[in-house]
């Protein structure tokens, strides 16, 4: 009987236990489904930017992303979150790292924030991988020169990332949109490239931007397109295709029987004064 009764005992305590855990948990939220999704993406250097797409009102809030590093201590960072000026379902923020993102780097993610005047904590990520949530900043200085045979684009990447990225580069003749642009992809990791001239117009102003991400055959990362850089412009050098009107018609036909018509009127000219050399030697004769 004393035994029984003091597993009665340790059941009691057991049961108390997990319905004192059983609170604790529901007021952080964790228990609860998470209200909407969450994407956080980073440049894979110290920013990461948030947005959250609650899926129905959640009240105002104020709403906090907290980030806690899994393995250095005190490197843990914060963001409040606020409604976009042109799409209030959704909430954006932007946080700064203390130090550059590593590839072994992980965070628990969590949103904290007043919802109708409960405050709750969602755990979004129990663990958030950097490398796996990648967008780089656009590649920046752009630059190019174009002459009659080639021409050579290139731009600027952080030197720690040029290994291992891949690029897409878009040019257009300079008055047309962009839906008409034309893509190269170069053929390797180095932010440059080389484009035949004959494939611009002579004359003809272009534009050219790149965008970036990291390559696909890096299989530990997962990365989307940046944005696209700043533009440079260029304009291929080399003479103007000739276009013959018919005043350019003309002008060749006078040229070209400038000579004929000089030494038609030296042979009348001839003929004409032995004629009348002839007929003087002719007058004195008889006279």
């Amino acid at each position: 009987m004393k035994i029984l009764s003091g597993m009665g005992r340790n059941v009691q305590q057991t049961g108390l236990h997990l319905c004192i855990t059983a609170v604790l948990l529901l007021g952080e939220g964790r228990g609860r489904d998470f209200p909407g999704s969450l994407s956080c993406l980073n440049n894979y250097v110290t920013t990461v930017s948030c947005t959250w797409a609650p899926e129905e009102p959640v009240g105002d809030g104020p709403f906090h992303l907290h980030f806690t590093n899994l393995w250095r201590k005190g490197q843990n960072a914060s963001c409040q979150l606020t409604a976009g000026d042109n799409m209030q379902d959704q909430y954006h923020c932007t946080m700064h790292l203390a130090r550059q993102i590593l590839e072994t780097d992980g965070y628990r993610v969590s949103l904290q924030g007043n919802f109708y005047g409960s405050n709750h904590t969602y755990v979004t990520f129990p663990e958030y991988s950097p490398r796996l949530h990648i967008k780089l900043d656009p590649p920046s200085n752009i630059q190019s020169n174009i002459t009659a045979s080639k021409c050579r684009i290139w731009w600027t990447v952080p030197s720690y990332l040029d290994e291992i990225l891949q690029y897409q580069l878009q040019y257009k003749e300079y008055s047309t949109s962009w839906e008409t642009a034309l893509n190269k992809t170069p053929p390797s990791s180095l932010p440059q490239i080389e484009i035949e001239g004959k494939e611009f117009r002579s004359g003809v102003s272009y534009m050219a931007r790149v965008r970036c991400k990291v390559s696909e055959i890096e299989e530990s990362y997962r990365s989307q397109w940046s944005d696209w850089s700043q533009t440079t412009v260029f304009q291929r050098e080399g003479t103007k295709d000739v276009v013959f009107t018919l005043t350019s018609w003309v002008a060749v036909v006078v040229f070209a029987l400038i000579p004929v018509l000089g030494s038609f009127a030296l042979i009348v000219y001839l003929g004409f004064y032995l004629k009348i050399q002839a007929f003087i030697y002719l007058f004195i004769y008889l006279f």
